[in-house]
């Protein structure tokens, strides 16, 4: 019963590790794009408001992120 439950254990740890390695995957991804959108789109903080190219370009930004994870996500679909 012993030699169950810490296989058990072994494999709900295992789990969990991963699950908070993929989170933890993500966020840094997102801050590196976030990063980089905020360097390519905001030339300037004169006012608490964004005008509308910056406004235009960080959502192009960012649909191209979307875009391009899913293309890298639908590709390695693929290849498994």
């Amino acid at each position: 019963m012993s030699a169950n439950y810490d296989e058990a254990v072994q494999r709900e740890l295992k789990v969990f590790v991963e699950q908070e390695t993929a989170k933890a995957q993500m966020q840094n991804t997102i801050h590196e794009f976030t990063n980089r959108c905020w360097e390519s789109c905001i030339t300037s903080a004169k006012s608490n408001q964004l005008d509308s190219k910056e406004t235009s370009c960080l959502q192009n930004c960012v649909g191209r992120f979307i875009d391009t994870s899913i293309f890298i996500v639908k590709r390695l679909q693929q290849q498994n």
